[in-house]
């Protein structure tokens, strides 16, 4: 879960964008404005409240955290049961303990750098601030990959490049916080399934 350094994070890229977009106007969307959107699945503000959650808990944990968003899209789309009450603690705990706990989930994890490549539709896993952070990835190009967040950026979307002949994403810089890709994690059901066709454009919004 992203907290105190995407609350700094957000307010200065909407400062820059808002000053020069707007004339000097700056607002945050207010609390579960839809962001952006991947395969049918929401990514709504919480940067009101990154620190905690501004829509309190609800089926997936904390609504509009990073972790309720993944929750939420692998339940959806994914049909694994991540509903609080329904799975133990398996999906439970911060964004930083997800790599490490991939196997509980019934996930494998793909180091960054490492052999396989990331698909749409994996959970991308950072290391860094206090707390981590988790996406769903939606686009894997030649030279850049694209995902989909919740409490981080204003805009519910992110890019990083990547270099396939590597297999590694470049980390994320936040001011003077570094986020380190650790790699990809993906349902273990799926690892003889071939790569998917092309993916379902991320709709965004701004609010």
């Amino acid at each position: 879960m992203m907290k105190r350094s995407a609350l700094i994070f957000s307010a200065l890229f909407v400062f820059i964008v808002g000053m020069a977009s707007t004339g000097g106007s700056m607002d945050l969307a207010s609390c579960g404005t839809t962001l952006a959107s991947y395969a049918g699945v929401a990514a709504r503000s919480n940067l009101t409240n990154p620190d905690e959650s501004c829509g309190g808990r609800a089926t997936y944990g904390l609504q509009y955290q990073c972790v309720e968003y993944v929750r939420r899209f692998y339940h959806l789309v994914k049909g694994i049961e991540t509903r609080e009450g329904m799975m133990g603690k398996r999906w439970n705990g911060n964004a930083n303990t997800y790599f490490k706990t991939a196997a509980e989930k019934d996930l494998d994890a793909f180091e960054n750098g490492g052999r396989v490549p990331p698909r749409p539709e994996d959970i991308l896993a950072f290391q860094g601030g206090p707390y981590g952070h988790v996406a769903i990835i939606t686009v894997v190009a030649e030279d850049h990959i694209e995902f989909v967040e919740q409490n981080f950026s204003p805009t519910g979307a992110g890019r990083l490049a990547y270099n396939p002949l590597t297999n590694r994403v470049e980390n994320r810089k936040v001011g003077r916080d570094l986020f380190t890709v650790e790699g990809w994690l993906r349902p273990q059901a799926e690892r003889n399934a071939p790569p998917k066709g092309p993916v379902e454009a991320v709709s965004t919004h701004t609010p």
